[in-house]
């Protein structure tokens, strides 16, 4: 079955997991590397500490990357700006693994109303070259550890720096850029294009989902029914002259509200059926944003997984 879950005691135990759930599905594991691969999906695991950390890559030869993704990112104990719970074991752990593209997205549950993210895959890309090969985590490995996550639903963050939105390819609040999300394009500019951070665009290669998905999500839920609509996350690529094109998406992963809805709760819409937790952690009484100075909670911002389980 392509979903799991199951109860981590330490970092290497979610490794372990997402180890053995990728395997049971066609994915190749190198051990002595660290090396998960399938197909043009190539993404090193490692633990440090509390911390499952993950950077993709073109390939690998002699344990070395090949043109690896910027930054390591992932599940981290990091976030530990007053008014966070630092990551903790043991936890729960969500995890599901996709075709038709590949993916593997991990989501992990502490302290109760605490969620952090993990995933490796390959896009869905329109008219650009490129393998589309993607990686999110909730932060980088380098983050500050007086870091949290700051994020609002219209796209913005405001002004301050040293947090990350969390959410895939969503502005990061960091004048020096947390590059949380990362995605392999040879479009105008070959390389990683990456979110971009708060005041400085990350160019040449700036990508973010937030044109898109932030105008829909402003709307949610709705006041006739309270219901919450499911928003594709469309990546966008900056262009010169202040242009912007729509070059790929995430087939397996949607951003709505989940005011009315539960952390873990299964949404069937159809023959379809998402999984919904948290960007980090709920607060419907600051439902739009987590600023700068309280960055600590992701409002109703949430993310759904297409989920195939019980």
């Amino acid at each position: 079955m392509p979903y799991s879950t199951g109860l981590a005691n330490s970092a290497s135990d979610l490794l372990n997991a997402v180890v053995a759930a990728a395997t049971e599905h066609g994915w190749r594991w190198d051990a002595d590397n660290g090396v998960l691969q399938k197909g043009a999906i190539v993404g090193e695991l490692s633990t440090n500490g509390l911390n499952l950390l993950l950077r993709a890559a073109l390939g690998y030869s002699d344990a070395a990357p090949d043109t690896p993704a910027p930054k390591w990112v992932g599940i981290t104990d990091r976030l530990q700006r007053s008014g966070n719970t630092p990551l903790s074991y043991p936890l729960t752990y969500h995890l599901f693994v996709h075709t038709q593209p590949d993916d593997i997205i991990l989501a992990v549950n502490y302290q109760v109303v605490w969620w952090q993210w993990l995933a490796l895959g390959q896009a869905r890309t329109f008219g650009v070259l490129g393998n589309g090969v993607w990686q999110w985590g909730t932060a980088t490995s380098d983050i500050n550890t007086n870091a949290g996550v700051a994020i609002d639903a219209n796209g913005s963050t405001g002004s301050g720096s040293g947090h990350t939105s969390g959410a895939p390819f969503w502005q990061a609040n960091d004048v020096s850029g947390v590059l949380a999300s990362s995605i392999y394009l040879d479009f105008n500019r070959h390389g990683w294009w990456n979110n971009p951070n708060g005041n400085t665009p990350v160019n040449p290669n700036n990508a973010r989902a937030t044109i898109a998905v932030s105008t829909q999500l402003v709307t949610q839920p709705n006041t006739w029914n309270g219901e919450a609509v499911l928003i594709r996350v469309h990546i966008m690529a900056q262009q010169p002259s202040s242009f912007w094109s729509h070059v790929a998406e995430l087939p397996h992963l949607r951003m709505l509200r989940n005011d009315n809805i539960n952390n873990g709760q299964i949404l069937n819409l159809g023959s379809e059926r998402w999984f919904v937790a948290p960007v980090y952690r709920k607060n419907t009484q600051n439902r739009n944003s987590s600023e700068y100075n309280h960055p600590n909670h992701s409002g109703t911002v949430a993310m759904a997984v297409r989920y195939d389980g019980p």
